[in-house]
């Protein structure tokens, strides 16, 4: 495959044409600064071959800032020797079309037809990912990809492998292989496939193995916990003859009842230091009374002169809120004098604004009704053009199946003419001009190369009658199959009424045409009537009907003002009414709040002297004098019996320091706790002995020891099956890994072609080094002269500047391997080599060097300066 000629536009970075033709057929090099579109053409390819035409996905294809413009690619190519051109419109007008040779496809058929070609497939849905890219996607590498190899090889193993010659089919069906598996699956039987754990009858017989020793241990400590029980019932007993005899708990109970006298006698004492607590405490009320009282005389006598300032403040408080409330008067009226004005301001204002949006409203929906209108007529046209192309379509219809069926008796009778031709004799004749031969009554003349599968003739004037009779054994049944395939051919296009397989083609590629055309028509169809041209005409009728309505309220609406009018605009008089409102209410709050004010310092004024007035009646009442007198010598007599009561309780609370009651308390409930537990200890060990006996006696009758003997037994027979299972896993597992390396080595003579490409590119980057290939054919462990001399590693050990230089070689040989195998090739490397240094570069241009006499190899790079010596012009981005 070599590329002649590239034009993109409304392509990412290109909204202008752009155009690049003179590819060469070796090597391409396209050098220009980042930001240039050197990747922007690069995806450009792979979008025209990867992305379906009519795919969504492809929004990021579009330039930046622009939603409606299409971009389009068209290429120019030549495949197998033929000339190809592919053009392809996305996301806006989507189309597809292909001319390979002259002959032209379209739309999917185009698409799928392209990918067998090429070694790809498309996505179910969605954007193309790496693996559905296959071949290309292999050998066109995006930028900062080409280290990254193995993952592009497995996408496109299946091409590689059938390019090797190495089909899965028949290696499965060989013998070594059916083996193999029947050895892989017995070994799975015992383990898994993965970690080679146990598992089926192997696990069953550990697991049991494991059970049976888990159930022996059981009886064994059955039978130890047996002979523990025996000896820790003749303990309990022992100890419980011993307590019946003391009785430890009887004389605990003595000295309970000593401990509960003292504690009775200290809490007596407790009782009185309480009751001389309570009367102190009612003493102490007595003495704060009587002191409250007469502080609160006192400062009655010099709340008088605090009550007459106040009383002068509130005055002074009240003149000044009668001013406020006299000054907001005049100035509340003027605010709603405006107010009014604002507010028919704004009536008129509205109403004309509602005359002038209702002639708008009319006039818009009589361009609605006129667009309506245009629609409904656009829409007869379309749905009888859907018509018209369904009909033809129908005409043209091929039978289900019958077209892949016509195809395979076609591919079926290449395939039995090109096997009789190679079995049948070949007859090749070089006559003098004046020489006469018939062969089969036919006369030849001149150069002739002829085949014949039956006995045929020769007639020689003048000398006489050769007779060729054809050997092999085949010759007849293969005559036979050809002709049974041309005779199916025959009745196929017979019954298809066609004269030929490419017409029957063409009748279907007529067919998806006209339903493609159909279905853009019903497209157009249902985007001008939605509904339907019945739901259509209803909805014209409806907004004439709307339209009539409007008109009728517009001619109902008041006059428009005379021409001479001031009428402000709806915002404006909006806007001052807003003012006007919001001064009133301002006005409205200030004078309300003057208002308050003023009843406020009324009411101030007026509880200020009730206040004053009733201080002055309190002090000129005449008991206040012998009232105030008795309250002292009340306090007098308080004091007095306050301190004889804190003595006698301090008496006694030294009293109660020398018999420390919570001690005593503690006594009580300690010898009390004491008897209890004695008695009920002795109890529950009565019970235990109990329990123990009847235990005891169970257990005994069970025979622990013979089901333990029983188990033993079991245990053995189960570990002998666990070793016989364990030793025909272990050997099936190094039998499955011994024909497994058989089949690698098998394997490898089979990639041996890929191998020589390796090599041979190899040797020029790293003289003397070896590479192996995978089993997945990407490159494996490799082999070479470093300082300390021969190193071995893996290709994932390598760094990002050996894996990319590998990563291009193997590209080079997996392409020389399918142009091997007539598949056709391209390769792209954008800024594939950006981690290589001065040194390898220059061998890795060699290796380009030499690849480019067998294959197209495009190279887009922002480097100019390096790739000097590669023995082309750089070329930049238009």
């Amino acid at each position: 495959m070599k590329l002649q000629r590239l034009r993109i536009e409304n392509f990412k970075l290109f909204r202008a044409p752009l155009e690049i033709d003179g590819f060469t057929d070796g090597l391409n090099l396209f050098a220009a600064p980042n930001e240039s579109g050197k990747s922007t053409v690069a995806e450009a390819i792979r979008a025209a071959f990867f992305e379906r035409h009519r795919s969504s996905a492809v929004e990021h294809l579009r330039p930046w800032g622009e939603s409606s413009v299409t971009p389009t690619v068209e290429l120019d190519f030549e495949l197998d020797g033929k000339p190809c051109r592919l053009t392809k419109a996305f996301l806006g007008k989507k189309r597809c079309e292909l001319v390979i040779d002259g002959k032209a496809m379209d739309g999917a058929v185009a698409e799928d037809h392209l990918a067998s070609l090429l070694g790809f497939r498309f996505p179910g849905k969605g954007a193309s990912t790496p693996e559905h890219m296959g071949i290309p996607g292999l050998l066109w590498i995006r930028q900062g990809t080409s280290h990254d190899i193995a993952g592009a090889v497995g996408f496109a193993s299946d091409h590689l492998r059938n390019a090797l010659g190495e089909s899965l089919g028949e290696l499965a069906s060989s013998h070594g292989d059916a083996v193999l598996k029947a050895v892989e699956g017995e070994r799975n039987e015992l383990l898994t496939p993965s970690a080679g754990t146990p598992r089926g009858a192997f696990a069953d017989a550990i697991r049991l193995r494991t059970d049976l020793g888990a159930e022996l241990e059981r009886l064994y400590a059955d039978i130890e916990a047996y002979r523990s029980g025996v000896d820790r019932l003749s303990g309990l007993r022992r100890d419980h003859q011993r307590d019946e005899a003391a009785r430890p708990w009887a004389a605990l109970r003595e000295q309970l009842v000593v401990a509960q006298q003292r504690l009775d006698e200290a809490k007596g004492l407790n009782d009185r230091k309480n009751a001389q607590d309570a009367v102190l405490k009612q003493v102490a009320a007595q003495v704060n009374s009587w002191r409250t009282q007469l502080q609160a005389m006192e400062r009655e006598e010099a709340t008088v002169v605090l009550r007459q300032k106040n009383l002068q403040a509130v005055q002074e408080g009240l003149a000044k809120a009668l001013g406020e409330l006299q000054a907001w008067e005049p100035r509340h009226a003027a605010a709603a004098q405006a107010d009014a004005a604002a507010r028919e301001n704004l009536r008129a204002a509205r109403q004309a604004a509602s005359r002038i949006a209702q002639e708008r409203a009319v006039e818009s929906l009589a361009e609605q009704l006129a667009a309506l209108v245009q629609s409904h007529e656009k829409a007869r046209s379309e749905q009888d053009k859907v018509s018209r192309l369904q009909a033809e379509a129908q005409a043209l219809a091929v039978p289900e199946g019958e077209l892949k069926r016509l195809q395979r008796c076609a591919d079926a009778l290449r395939t039995a003419q090109a096997r009789l031709d190679a079995v049948a004799t070949a007859l090749e004749f070089e006559l003098q001009p004046a020489a006469r031969v018939r062969v089969a009554g036919i006369e030849l003349s001149g150069s002739k190369r002829q085949t014949v599968i039956a006995r045929t003739d020769i007639e020689i004037e003048g000398i006489g009658r050769i007779t060729v009779l054809p050997g092999g054994a085949d010759l007849e049944s293969l005559a036979i199959e050809r002709d049974r395939a041309r005779d199916e051919i025959a009745a196929l296009l017979q019954s298809l009424r066609a004269e030929s397989v490419a017409a029957v083609e063409e009748r279907v590629r007529l067919q998806a045409l006209r339903k493609g055309e159909a279905g853009a028509a019903e497209a157009v169809l249902a985007a001008l009537a939605p509904k339907g041209l019945s739901a259509l005409a209803a909805d014209i009728a409806m907004r004439e009907a709307r339209l009539a309505q409007a008109r009728q309220v517009l001619q109902n609406m008041p006059p428009a003002p005379a021409a001479g009018a001031a009428v402000p605009p709806s915002a404006q008089a909006e806007s001052e009414e807003s003012a006007a409102r919001a001064a009133l209410e301002a006005a409205s709050a200030a004078l309300n709040d003057a208002k308050i004010a003023a009843g406020n310092a009324r009411e101030q004024v007026r509880a200020a002297g009730d206040e004053l007035a009733a201080v002055k009646a309190t002090l000129d009442d005449p008991m206040r004098a012998s009232r105030k007198a008795e309250a002292g010598a009340a306090l007098t007599d308080a004091l007095a019996q306050q301190s004889a009561l804190q003595d006698k309780v301090a008496e006694l609370a030294q009293q109660l320091q020398t018999v420390n009651l919570p001690v005593l308390a503690q006594d009580v409930e300690r010898l009390e706790r004491s008897a209890r537990q004695a008695e009920a200890t002795h109890s529950q060990r009565a019970n235990e002995i109990t329990r123990l006996e009847v235990e005891l006696e169970t257990r005994g009758a069970l025979g622990q020891e013979e089901a333990a003997s029983e188990k033993q037994r079991e245990l053995e027979h189960a570990a002998r099956r666990c070793t016989e299972l364990e030793r025909r896993a272990k050997a099936l597992d190094h039998l499955l890994k011994l024909l497994r390396e058989k089949r690698s080595a098998l394997a490898r003579r089979l990639r041996a072609p890929l191998q020589k490409h390796l090599d041979h590119y190899l040797q020029i980057l790293f003289p003397g080094a070896q590479v192996e290939v995978g089993d997945d054919l990407s490159p494996g462990r490799i082999t070479r002269q470093g300082l300390r001399g021969a190193q071995s590693g893996d290709f994932a050990e390598l760094s990002v500047g050996a894996r990319e230089q590998m990563g291009v070689v193997a590209r080079l040989a997996y392409a020389d391997l399918l142009k091997e195998a007539s598949k056709p090739t391209l390769l792209i490397l954008d800024d594939a080599l950006v981690n290589t240094d001065e040194e390898r570069l220059r061998q890795m241009k060699r290796v380009l060097y030499d690849a480019a006499a067998r294959h197209q190899i495009l190279i887009f790079s922002c480097h100019p300066d390096v790739w000097r010596d590669l023995g082309v012009v750089a070329r930049n981005i238009p």
